[in-house]
């Protein structure tokens, strides 16, 4: 089943947005700042490389494409954002619907 979905471009989206979608629903529990600090990597990495392929496949995609370079740009490491815990965790559980909608979307 994986080879399946690394086999074609959605495929790997889906996978990709999978994955940051657990990541995102796990850093609702605390963890040590590490953790936050490699979620803001994965997060702005997979937005804009699920962003650009999600923008690719079609000028119907513009607006969730548009999303993901949003959450690319609050969880990027390079400018980061501070915020409450509490604010974060919203973000969080956004960021895991984003993407998890994402990964719905590329099924098929």
């Amino acid at each position: 089943m994986l080879k399946t979905w690394l086999s074609t471009p959605s495929g790997t989206v889906r996978l990709v947005c999978i994955c940051v979608a657990v990541m995102s629903l796990l850093a609702v529990a605390p963890w040590p700042y590490g953790y936050y600090q490699l979620l803001r990597v994965v997060v702005c990495a997979a937005g804009i490389y699920c962003g650009a392929m999600v923008w690719k496949s079609g000028p119907e995609n513009r607006n969730l494409a548009w999303a993901l370079f949003g959450a690319a740009a609050i969880f990027n490491p390079f400018l980061p954002v501070h915020l409450p815990r509490e604010l974060w965790a919203v973000f969080n559980v956004g960021a895991a619907a984003l993407f998890g909608f994402v990964a719905y979307r590329q099924r098929g």
